[in-house]
């Protein structure tokens, strides 16, 4: 041994100098791993698989228990022109009270109401303060409508002509047109009538956009009434031949600005009728009638004592008006009735839309006298008095149950909206119909449960992206209240779903956009 090199080489290793010799060992290896690293064969990439991602749920876990609404957006039917009310007698009892504005808004902001039907009595005594009354009806209407950017529409019926026109001397009914001296009944005259009245309220700053010339030619009234038969006789003037002589005259006189005509506007919906009425109408003028309109006292099962009706026996009758209206082209018009409770009001609205494809519904008093009898379940929407049934009013007026029924289908659905296929599964006591705005962008249902028991719904709708909604709901058992009525839910929950009381009626108004 080279004894210099044992001189220099120390008997022992401290750990700072055994770890340097370590790390140099390292290097050594990994050069040389580096050096022969042509030589062998590269191992395979280590791959870490990625992960798929979970689908986006498509809408709400579906409930079993619940009844499933679906809709069908591109099954469309008739376009809707309004809701609206008479005005009538008493019409002007709520300026007596010193909150009629909110009455005004109740009517036309709140519930939307675009519809007013009022009652022409040009040359009564009485005309000058009907005509004032009908001018704040409709100069309200038509204020609330524009901040909707909308337009009201105003029909004037005829009760009676003037005395002077009628065979038994007055305006009362059990009468028709009287006969002139040479026998003949006096349908000019009639018609001229008619066109002075039209000027009148034009000229009184009334629209004029329908006429109506008989409410209820088919019935002999006690009151205000004139009959008309579907063909002249000894007893009764044509109905068709005092229509045509009122258009023809309107047509000449008006030109673009002819009020359009709803015709035969009978107590009765049966076709059969109706047909009768407009049969030799259509035959001389085809494009005379744009609206057929009637009530609905005949052709179902109604009554005023009990306040009752019985929504599904008009079905019949609803559809032989649909064919009866195609035949014809012509849009239909339901536009007086008010029998029947809050919750069957809002059944016969709902089949006269699904099954008549009524294009407007007209209930008969938008406003009425009350008294100590009068509950809110009674047969007008806004019944003034200071004491009814239920106690004192204090600011002298009661919004009833009907109006909410009204309300249920008036606030949301608004004129231009189309009917649209809407169905529920299970059904079973439920009714559903269905509206889109003419975009698409709103859906409006209505569920009705007629059932004693709360139901559940659920909307998938996997064919129309929701960005907003809203719920608005009244529950009509017996003995309700007030506040039992058009109730504010908010928004549908995350699963979309509500729950249906037992006799109630809920209004659902979707925002969005079809998928």
């Amino acid at each position: 041994m080279n004894s210099s090199l044992t001189k220099h080489c120390p008997s022992r290793i401290t750990p700072g100098r055994y770890l340097a010799v370590l790390c140099l060992a390292i290097l050594a290896v990994i050069i040389l791993t580096a050096c022969n690293g042509n030589n062998t064969t590269p191992a395979e990439p280590t791959v870490t698989p990625t992960e798929t991602p979970s689908p986006t749920p498509a809408g709400p876990v579906i409930d079993p228990d619940a009844r499933q609404l679906s809709l069908d957006l591109d099954g469309t039917h008739q376009t809707i022109d309004g809701f609206g009310a008479g005005f009538t007698w008493y019409a002007d009892m709520i300026f007596q009270r010193q909150h009629y504005e909110e009455i005004f808004d109740l009517l036309f902001k709140d519930a939307g109401f675009t519809i007013l039907r009022f009652k022409n009595e040009y040359g009564y005594s009485t005309f000058n303060a009907s005509a004032l009354t009908n001018k704040r009806y409709y100069d309200a209407a038509k204020k609330r409508a524009a901040e909707r950017g909308e337009d009201v529409t105003v029909l004037y019926s005829s009760w009676s002509p003037t005395a002077d026109l009628k065979s038994n001397n007055s305006i009362n009914g059990y009468g028709t047109l009287k006969k002139d001296e040479n026998g003949q009944y006096c349908y000019d005259e009639f018609a001229a009538w008619w066109k002075e009245a039209v000027d009148a309220y034009r000229n009184a700053g009334i629209a004029v956009d329908y006429v109506s010339i008989q409410n209820e030619c088919d019935f002999q009234a006690s009151y205000d009434g004139c009959e008309f038969a579907p063909e002249e006789n000894d007893n009764l003037a044509s109905y068709a031949k005092a229509f045509l002589a009122t258009y023809r005259l309107f047509r000449d006189s008006y030109g673009e600005d002819t009020p359009q005509m709803v015709a035969p506007e009978t107590m009765t919906v049966a076709p059969t009728d109706l047909r009768a009425y407009l049969r030799n109408i259509i035959a001389e003028e085809p494009d005379s009638v744009s609206v057929i309109g009637h009530h609905l006292y005949l052709g179902g099962e109604s009554s005023d004592d009990p306040n009752s009706c019985n929504y599904d026996s008009f079905l019949m009758n609803f559809r032989g008006v649909t064919s009866l209206a195609k035949d014809y082209g012509a849009r239909k018009w339901q536009t007086e009735f008010y029998r029947g409770t809050a919750l069957e009001t809002a059944n016969v609205i709902n089949n006269s839309l699904i099954h008549e494809n009524l294009n407007a519904y007209i209930f008969w008093g938008g406003v009425w006298t009350g008294s100590a009898l009068d509950g809110i379940d009674c047969g007008s929407l806004i019944i003034c008095g200071t004491r009814f049934k239920d106690g004192a009013s204090e600011k002298g007026y009661m919004v009833t149950g009907d109006y909410y029924a009204m309300r249920h289908f008036s606030e949301f659905i608004r004129p231009g909206y189309i009917r649209i296929d809407a169905n529920l599964t299970p059904a079973a006591g439920v009714r559903l119909s269905g509206y889109k705005s003419p975009d698409g962008s709103k859906v409006v249902l209505v569920l009705l449960n007629n059932n004693a028991e709360a139901a559940k719904v659920q909307l998938p709708l996997d064919n129309y992206e929701i960005t907003g909604s809203k719920c608005f709901q009244s529950v009509f058992t017996e003995g309700y209240t007030a506040d039992m009525l058009y109730r504010d839910l908010g928004a549908l929950n995350n699963d979309r779903l509500l729950e249906l009381p037992g006799e109630s009626v809920t209004t659902i108004v979707l925002e969005g956009k079809t998928k």
